[in-house]
């Protein structure tokens, strides 16, 4: 496929998208406007980008540039299959919204090209977002959190998990009450929950 037939079909596709995607400092006229895209000639790049330089800036003009580069890459390089779990394939779902990607292939652009650093600042609020929200799985959690830590810490958290199951599976033996709350009565009388939770408030009066 020649290269301005591969530009045809990705500015035609991706042209009110980005945009839509510009701030206001993105245009000439220093607020956003609505660009007609009967008024651009996408039959070739040159052309494309000699009617965009009479609305957007050239720092836009290269966010342009960068993303159909990337684009193109993709296309040449042929297609691989990658496998990934369902939640983790949700995580990537849900961030390729957060950015504006086109597709999944453009999103993991977005966290590893070196076409996409114009966007840098848009990453890292999309991880922000996706950090504060809630976890889809104990498994996508535990994963998220033991990335974090040294080989170490996760043997010693490994040990941990294994201390708090034992302690919960004699106090679950022990106990015959079934009025209240006896869940929480018996959380509240771990030692080690009590260790926790006085050493996360010790590190809260610090901060």
């Amino acid at each position: 496929m020649s290269n301005d037939k591969i530009w045809q079909e990705y500015i035609e596709k991706n042209f009110d998208k980005f945009i839509s995607s510009l701030k206001s400092d993105d245009f000439i006229s220093g607020k956003k406007e609505i660009i007609n895209d009967k008024d651009i000639d996408f039959l070739e790049t040159k052309k494309t980008y000699d009617c965009l330089r009479k609305i957007i800036t050239q720092d836009a003009i290269k966010k342009l540039q960068n993303r159909f580069r990337a684009h193109k890459h993709r296309e040449n390089r042929g297609i691989k299959n990658l496998q990934l779990k369902s939640h983790s394939l949700n995580m990537l779902d849900k961030f390729k919204a957060q950015v504006g990607a086109d597709t999944l292939e453009e999103a993991i652009d977005f966290l590893l090209s070196p076409d996409y650093r114009e966007y840098e600042h848009d990453v890292d609020l999309a991880k922000q977002r996706l950090g504060e929200g809630n976890f889809d799985s104990t498994e996508l959690m535990l994963d998220s959190f033991t990335k974090r830590l040294k080989n170490y810490d996760r043997e010693r958290l490994s040990l941990i998990i294994e201390l708090a199951f034992n302690e919960g599976w004699r106090a679950a033996k022990q106990t015959k009450k079934r009025t209240g709350n006896p869940r929480q009565e018996a959380l509240n009388q771990s030692d080690l929950y009590n260790s926790v939770v006085k050493l996360i408030a010790r590190s809260v009066s610090v901060d």
